[in-house]
C-alpha cells in the first residue's frame, strides 16, 4: 500500500470522527444536507455518495449510530450470475427537516421521510414516511402521528422521572440534583431555572429554544424537594397498601 493511500486513509478517518467534519466532507462530494444536522458517531454510518446528487437531506436531522441511508443497491449481482445482464438499481432519497433516526436504521433507495418524523431503532425504511409521522419496525410502518407522540411523551415523562427517583431511593442512595441533569423538567420552568445550574444548551442549543421553553413550560412540583418529597410519599403509599 502506497503512503498516499495511507495518508487518504488516514484522513478520512480523521474526518468521520467529528460529525462537523463529516458534514462538510459529505457536502463537498455533492450531498445536500441541512443546516443544524448532527450525525452521533459518524464513524459507524453508511452513507451512499456513490451518486451524492441522488441524497437531500434536510435541517435539524439527527442520524444516529449505525444508520445507513442507501441511493443503491447491487441486487444485479444475482442477475449477472443466472442471466448474463447488468441492471443498475438507484433512486433519489430524500430526507426533511427535523427527522431524529434512531441506532442501526436503514434507509432504502427511493424513500422519501417527511418533515417532523421519529424512525424507531433498528427500522429498515422501504417505503416513504409522510411528514408528521412516527414509524417503526421492519418493514418501518407508521405506527401514530407526531402530535399523537408529544402529547403521550408530554404525559409519560413524569412518571418515569418518579420511578428514576423511586430507583435511587430504593437502592439506598438519597437522590441529589445532580441525578436529574436531563430530568428537571418536573420541577423546573422559567421561574426557577437559575436555582438549578444545568447545562440547559445541551438539550436546547439555541438561546431563542431556551427561552421559548423558559416562557412555555411550567414545572409540575415547586423546586427539586417538593419533587422528591412527593417521590417518598408515594413509597410509603404503596409500602402500607
Amino acid at each position: 500500500m502506497s503512503i498516499r493511500i495511507i495518508i487518504e486513509k488516514l484522513k478520512y478517518r480523521y474526518i468521520r470522527r467529528n460529525s462537523t467534519r463529516y458534514v462538510a466532507y459529505l457536502r463537498q462530494k455533492g450531498v445536500r444536507i441541512g443546516e443544524g444536522t448532527k450525525f452521533r458517531s459518524p464513524e459507524t454510518v453508511e452513507i451512499d455518495i456513490s451518486r451524492p446528487e441522488l441524497l437531500e437531506i434536510g435541517e435539524k436531522c439527527f442520524i444516529h449510530k449505525g444508520n445507513v441511508i442507501m441511493t443503491h443497491d447491487w441486487c444485479g449481482w444475482c442477475f449477472i450470475n443466472t442471466h448474463k445482464e447488468f441492471y443498475p438499481s438507484h433512486a433519489k432519497v430524500k430526507i426533511g427537516n427535523n427527522v431524529w433516526f434512531g441506532e442501526n436504521v436503514c434507509v432504502c433507495k427511493g424513500v422519501t421521510i417527511g418533515d417532523n418524523c421519529i424512525i424507531g431503532i433498528g427500522s429498515v425504511v422501504t417505503k416513504s414516511i409522510p411528514a408528521n409521522s412516527i414509524a417503526a419496525g421492519v418493514p418501518a410502518r407508521v405506527i401514530c402521528s407526531y402530535g399523537e407522540y408529544v402529547e403521550k411523551r408530554s404525559k409519560q415523562y413524569v412518571q418515569e422521572v418518579i420511578e428514576y427517583a423511586q430507583a435511587i431511593i430504593d437502592s439506598g442512595r438519597e437522590p441529589t440534583i445532580a441525578d436529574f441533569t436531563d430530568d428537571y423538567p418536573c420541577f423546573v420552568d422559567g421561574s426557577n431555572y437559575t436555582e438549578y445550574p444545568y447545562p440547559y444548551m445541551n438539550v436546547f442549543k439555541t438561546e431563542e429554544n431556551f427561552k421559548q421553553w423558559c416562557k412555555n413550560h411550567k414545572k409540575l412540583f415547586n423546586g427539586f424537594n417538593e419533587f422528591i418529597a412527593h417521590v417518598k410519599n408515594e413509597i410509603s403509599r404503596k409500602e402500607h397498601v
